[in-house]
């Protein structure tokens, strides 16, 4: 049985801010304050910028797969920097009809993908599926495998009806 993660709901267009300290005036410094891409995730692994919305005209689930944020270099080998792409199933009955995937980005912990896939569903099944979200690395990094990171979303917490962006923060691989 796999668990559904919890979005670490933020809001996509956080940016760093700039502060200026109290006394700005002499030294010409100022003072950032951490971003939603700044953090590597609770699990260390980094994490990924998604908009989930349903289109009940068309019948279709669209997931837009927009960036990772901070993936972590192999502690062996830090020079072995990923080559990241994203895997998409919808769950429960994991199939081929339902894999989807991004492009390959070559040597980056940072890429940004802007890719967008769509699954044909009706508006009852939304509520019983479960997107897992799978990060890979076409490099061999972690113990043999090339999984990175992953997160299972509850199609059903969320409000599909209109567009919505979060970053999610990538978890250890769960066996299925």
């Amino acid at each position: 049985m796999q668990e559904a993660v919890e979005p670490s709901v933020e809001v996509a267009s956080a940016a760093l801010q700039s502060t200026a300290p109290q006394d700005a005036s002499n030294t010409g410094l100022s003072h950032r304050t951490l971003s939603a891409t700044s953090s590597a995730g609770d699990a260390g692994l980094g994490r990924i910028q998604l908009t989930l919305r349903y289109s009940v005209q068309r019948q279709r689930l669209i997931v837009v797969i927009h960036k990772i944020a901070n993936l972590p270099l192999p502690s062996k080998d830090p020079s072995n920097i990923p080559d990241p792409y994203v895997k998409l199933y919808l769950l429960p009955n994991r199939s081929k009809e339902s894999k989807r995937k991004t492009p390959v980005v070559k040597d980056n912990c940072n890429p940004v993908f802007d890719v967008t896939f769509e699954y044909v569903l009706s508006q009852g099944e939304l509520h019983t599926q479960q997107l897992e979200v799978t990060v890979a690395t076409q490099k061999q990094l972690f113990s043999g495998s090339n999984t990175m990171g992953q997160v299972l979303i509850e199609l059903g917490k969320f409000n599909l009806m209109q567009s919505n962006t979060f970053w999610f923060d990538l978890q250890p691989e769960v066996e299925s």
